[in-house]
């Protein structure tokens, strides 16, 4: 069965090459980000780095984007400093690939490259260049090609920080007559928490190799996975400094990760909330989730001209904003973070911090990160990607839940204006995260123990 199934799948996979590698390369030439890497993904060998590699043993390690590859980092140190592996790390993104390649590019025991697109040359091509004695997949990459061929090579699979949200796992079981097989080649899954256990135990994955560990997002350190933070909090302290005409504390929102629809129900409160305040000047900075929404999102806040002065980050790292003054009382200042990589940055320097993805059916974003900086955190209704870090965070008071634009307004008022409040769920924020740091070692000792090492 499941060899017909590979046919099958392979003869579709063929079908659509042509079109698929023509779209690409008409993005590609629009300098569209989705095409970024796009050869490399389908020839690996015409990325350089990777044809200096054949022969050495080593650990695949495979993180799809930015997200990931921050939770991977610790992990990855680890099993560096621990048992003194070669390790292969793969990104499916540019954003993904170009903070590895800039965290590890000093490090000959570390090699960044772009994740092969599962077309059976591709997946050929990419184990002809590197010789995994393991592959893992940080939270749930299912790929039939690859996990066929890694089995076929005796290759063990394992999936750490493993997850599935509720549309996937509705959609593996509609189509388990397919991926049914392919859930049973894989050798460890180590997830999140008990509910993911049970989906993919009934996916078909042994239960004998699963373990529920938790989230190694926990185990993320700032100083680390936000590169150049201190020099660009310098840069965005001077500026507020600089906007701040009185001798009253700026109070700062971090709006991170944001999607279609949140923006105007975050501006909407904000400048409410500045229309009741005469004392401290509001500063809002607004990052959008995907950097394709940077120009649609500068024209919709240019709306709430003249109740804002509107910036970019960019151009305030570039000091083109830096020294502008004479602002208008009573105007909240308006920060579209336009940059990649720059929310830590923001996390750092807020008062509260919102995180989007969660006012819109979107399934939410990382929670934890603002309470990494001890920062409370606010969120939305729909958090089904990090429903567990949601109710952690209810639970322990470390932020708040706001399922209408009017509970979003008073999180962000009490947080702002109640220095008590706000200094309490930034410490309860802060226990959370220590109390539940060591997942990334629980993760390694346990494919230890299935001798992987």
């Amino acid at each position: 069965m499941g060899k017909t199934l590979s046919i099958i799948y392979n003869a579709l996979l063929a079908i659509i090459f042509p079109f698929f590698f023509v779209t690409l390369f008409i993005l590609n030439l629009n300098k569209n980000k989705k095409s970024e890497g796009y050869i490399y993904k389908f020839f690996p060998a015409a990325f350089k780095p990777l044809k200096k590699t054949a022969f050495q043993e080593g650990v695949w390690i495979h993180a799809v984007s930015l997200g990931e590859m921050r939770a991977a980092v610790n992990f990855i140190d680890l099993l560096r400093s621990e048992y003194g592996k070669k390790i292969y790390l793969s990104a499916t993104t540019k954003t993904g690939f170009d903070f590895a390649d800039n965290l590890y590019r000093s490090n000959d025991d570390v090699l960044t490259f772009y994740f092969p697109y599962d077309f059976l040359f591709s997946v050929r091509g990419i184990l002809k260049l590197i010789k995994p004695s393991l592959f893992i997949s940080v939270e749930t990459e299912i790929w039939p090609n690859l996990f066929n061929i890694l089995n076929k090579k005796n290759i063990p699979i394992s999936l750490i920080n493993a997850r599935i949200s509720e549309k996937s796992y509705k959609n593996y079981i509609r189509f388990r007559f397919f991926f049914g097989y392919i859930f049973k080649k894989i050798d460890a899954v180590l997830c999140i928490s008990d509910i993911y256990c049970e989906r993919f135990a009934s996916l078909g994955v042994k239960k004998e190799n699963m373990r529920r560990t938790g989230n190694m997002k926990f185990d993320m350190d700032a100083s680390i996975i936000a590169g150049d933070i201190n020099e660009k909090t310098q840069i965005l302290e001077k500026f507020i400094e600089r906007k701040t005409n009185n001798s009253e504390p700026a109070k700062i929102i971090a709006a991170g990760s944001t999607h279609k629809g949140e923006e105007e129900v975050i501006a909407d409160s904000v400048i409410k909330l500045n229309k009741l305040n005469d004392k401290n000047k509001i500063f809002l900075f607004v990052a959008p989730r995907h950097p394709e929404r940077f120009d649609e999102v500068y024209k919709l806040l240019n709306n709430y001209l003249p109740e804002i002065e509107l910036y970019k980050l960019s151009s305030i790292y570039s000091s083109k904003d830096n020294n502008s003054c004479g602002l208008s009382e009573n105007k909240v200042i308006v920060v579209l973070v336009d940059i990649i990589g720059q929310l830590l940055t923001v996390y750092g320097i807020c008062g509260a911090a919102f995180v989007g993805g969660s006012i819109v059916s979107a399934g939410g974003h990382n929670l934890l990160e603002p309470l990494v900086f001890g920062k409370p955190v606010i969120f939305g209704r729909y958090v089904q990607n990090f429903s567990e870090a949601a109710e952690e965070i209810i639970k322990n008071s470390a932020g708040r839940q706001a399922g209408s634009p009017l509970e979003l307004y008073a999180a962000l008022a009490d947080y702002l204006f109640n220095d008590k409040s706000a200094d309490s769920a930034g410490k309860n924020g802060l226990n959370l995260i220590a109390r539940n740091k060591g997942v990334s070692l629980k993760n390694l000792e346990y494919l230890n123990l299935k001798g992987y090492f």
